[in-house]
């Protein structure tokens, strides 16, 4: 099954995020201050996709705030996006 992920290549991509967006990956390694202020914005969130490399570095803490919250933690990578085309992405899930 194939979703459509915003893609979130930068902090500054946070600053305009659409509230209503249901996936997301981010490009860059995510502080936990930058995820629950992705998950305080948008009440909608369902997936997060993160590269291996990132996700093993994200802490037990977050891991257990977001499953709390129902929102489902990937791993997955996007390779030769560029987000100065298209901020979207179709992603098999």
């Amino acid at each position: 099954m194939k979703v459509v992920f915003r893609i979130i290549g930068s902090e500054e991509d946070l600053k305009d995020f659409d509230t209503d967006e249901e996936n997301v990956h981010f490009c860059f390694r995510p502080s936990e201050k930058n995820i629950f202020e992705l998950v305080k914005k948008s009440t909608k969130l369902k997936r997060i996709q993160l590269p291996t490399s990132y996700q093993k570095t994200i802490s037990n803490t977050t891991k257990a705030f977001l499953k709390m919250k129902s929102i489902k933690l990937m791993v997955g990578d996007i390779w030769g996006h560029r987000t100065d085309i298209d901020r979207f992405a179709e992603i098999d899930v």
